[in-house]
């Protein structure tokens, strides 16, 4: 174990040993709302005279800066807990002129993150590819906290992103406050976060980055001793309104709405050199109710040496299928389409077709076979639309080392990550948009139970 998970280690321990009695008990879920870095008007990337093209441009531009860190980390055989990273190159502050066109940012996602007393509010990224939950230190907020000490002196971190973004300050605590379920506040004290003085990468404008990895320190896992240790969300569609939201639940709440719908579950798998990612195990994919041939026996698995496997990952936006994958199922998805072919390079996808008076294009389904679990993809998880000339391309493209399940593939799904018993339940939903502007009330009784199905 290297010094920097040592460290991890030991102070979850500590604050989990400093934690009020009240904290044995389970309390009710918490409720976030999820803001897409792109679409959503709060974004500090949003812009509101681009166009969706551009918007999606930019979205697989980082996409593909987000697989290439993925690679960097299982290749370097360290986890992300803390990328290795060099430290005598110089790393600046947020005010710096390290920038760039489109922001090395780890993720998709956004919340607001509040922390103090009272209570401070921060826009930070949500990444379930990281553990550690960090602010700039040009917040008041970093300034005047207490930082716990280790060993006689300060503890101090330096965290680095597979893209080449880090992070480096000192621990401190404080007390979380969040929404729950029935929208009253819960306060969690002794919430160890990261106060980064020096940090290099845009990070898309945002205040710091909440990590929903599988690690200690991760937001989830802190407080998931008193609500329990597992998340849900629920991912609109990327065409859906500037103001609409994602709903982000946390806690035993996620199963109880999860119990309402007709959830399945696939085990999770650990990746040895990069155990805080969520790891699945895919057995095929199915075009039209028919197995994709040409795919290679062991094509999904995870090797020894970290890498193949599948990811599932809120952060990227497409799905990524290793080649010898990848290159059967576009040729079987190709062949079932008959519609004109367009040049997709702008776009920076395999696969564009134009849809211009085509009032009701028919495309074929898709299934993703997971162990216990088939994740059945209508045209809308299949195909997006770019442009008002109708446009529409293929929302997979094709890598190596891994394959990822990115969040087009997930909108209008519901995905509990159960960290307790690893495992991920998936189901079909009606309208994720309407699960994140409803006050979600916890449904215990039967008559409550078959209600909620019956909305939803």
């Amino acid at each position: 174990m290297n010094a920097f998970k040592l460290i991890m280690v030991l102070l979850a321990e500590v604050l989990l040993l400093q934690a009020p009695p009240s904290w044995s008990e389970k309390t009710e879920g918490m409720f976030v709302e999820l803001k897409h870095l792109d679409h959503h008007e709060d974004s500090p990337l949003h812009k509101a005279d681009a166009t969706f093209a551009e918007r999606l441009h930019n979205a697989v531009k980082r996409s593909n800066d987000r697989v290439s860190g993925f690679k960097n980390i299982i290749a370097s055989g360290v986890s992300p807990r803390g990328v290795d990273f060099d430290p005598t190159i110089e790393v600046v502050s947020r005010g710096s002129s390290f920038e760039s066109p489109v922001s090395s940012s780890p993720g998709s996602y956004i919340m607001t993150i509040s922390l103090g007393t009272p209570p401070q509010t921060k826009t930070a990224i949500v990444d379930t590819g990281s553990d550690l939950v960090w602010l700039q230190y040009y917040s008041s907020l970093c300034s005047e906290l207490p930082l716990r000490y280790y060993n006689g002196g300060f503890c101090t971190y330096r965290y680095g992103y597979g893209d080449q973004s880090t992070t480096q300050g000192d621990f401190a605590t404080d007390t979380l406050t969040l929404t729950t379920t029935k929208g009253s506040k819960q306060t969690f004290p002794n919430f160890a976060f990261g106060c980064g003085h020096k940090n290099q990468g845009t990070f898309a404008g945002t205040d710091g980055l909440v990590g929903l990895g599988r690690g200690a320190i991760s937001f989830n896992e802190q407080i998931g001793s008193l609500i329990g240790s597992k998340f849900s969300y629920c991912l609109v569609e990327l065409s859906a309104s500037a103001a609409v939201t994602s709903s982000l639940i946390f806690g035993d709440a996620s199963s109880t709405i999860g119990n309402g719908l007709n959830m399945k579950f696939t085990p999770l798998i650990r990746n040895p050199v990069a155990d805080t990612f969520y790891y699945v195990k895919l057995n095929g994919i199915k075009v039209n109710n028919q197995v994709v041939k040409g795919i290679p026996a062991g094509a999904f698995n995870l090797k020894r040496s970290g890498s193949g496997g599948v990811n599932l990952d809120s952060g990227t936006t497409l799905t990524y299928l290793i080649q010898s994958a990848y290159n059967p199922f576009l040729l079987t998805v190709r062949s079932l389409i008959q519609y004109p072919v367009v040049d997709s390079s702008q776009i920076g996808l395999d696969l564009c077709y134009d849809l211009s008076g085509v009032s009701r294009p028919v495309f074929p389904s898709v299934t993703l076979q997971f162990q216990g679990v088939d994740l059945v993809l209508p045209a809308n998880n299949l195909f997006v639309q770019v442009d008002d000339q109708g446009t529409t391309c293929l929302a997979f493209a094709g890598t190596t080392d891994l394959s990822i399940i990115g969040n087009i593939q997930q909108q209008n799904h519901y995905f509990l990550y159960d960290i307790e018993n690893e495992r991920v339940g998936i189901a079909a939903f009606k309208s994720c948009a309407e699960l994140a502007s409803r006050s979600i009330a916890d449904p215990a009784g039967k008559k409550d139970q078959e209600e909620f199905r019956e909305e939803l």
